[in-house]
């Protein structure tokens, strides 16, 4: 009996972790320094996200943020608010997503990423550049 019951939860847990649909990060996200959340959403075949929350909307005169680190000056004057920072996340299966980008507003740049969903409402989220990696823990909201 202890080898069935045994059997059934491995099956079950196993389920929880890579029976998940493609479309199981669909949602929004608090990052990991709980700053802002990011909702993803899918794009054709790709998977996609933009900012939805900020725990400091404006800035110091009052004004939604915009993307003044930005790289191309001409889209410095876009707001941070609504803006589309996660693009081109395929999934592939068991719960990961790879081969996507992410534009960083603090810094103006873009870096590559990777995403595996965790069976508690997380998400690892693997950033990098340069040969360098950093992964977060992003909480379902």
């Amino acid at each position: 009996m202890k080898k069935v019951f045994s059997s059934l939860l491995f099956i079950f847990c196993s389920f929880l972790v890579f029976g998940q649909s493609e479309d199981a990060i669909v949602g929004t996200y608090l990052k990991a320094d709980g700053k802002s959340k990011v909702e993803f959403y899918k794009s054709g075949s790709t998977y996609s996200g933009k900012i939805v929350w900020l725990q400091q909307p404006n800035d110091k005169n009052g004004q939604p943020k915009k993307d003044v680190e930005n790289s191309d000056k001409s889209l410095r004057e876009r707001p941070l608010m609504g803006l589309i920072t996660i693009s081109g996340l395929k999934y592939a299966g068991a719960g990961s997503y790879i081969e996507g980008k992410a534009y960083r507003p603090a810094e103006g740049d873009e870096i590559k990423l990777k995403i595996k969903l965790n069976g508690d409402g997380t998400i690892n989220v693997t950033g990098s550049k340069y040969g360098f990696s950093k992964t977060e823990v992003w909480k379902k909201q």
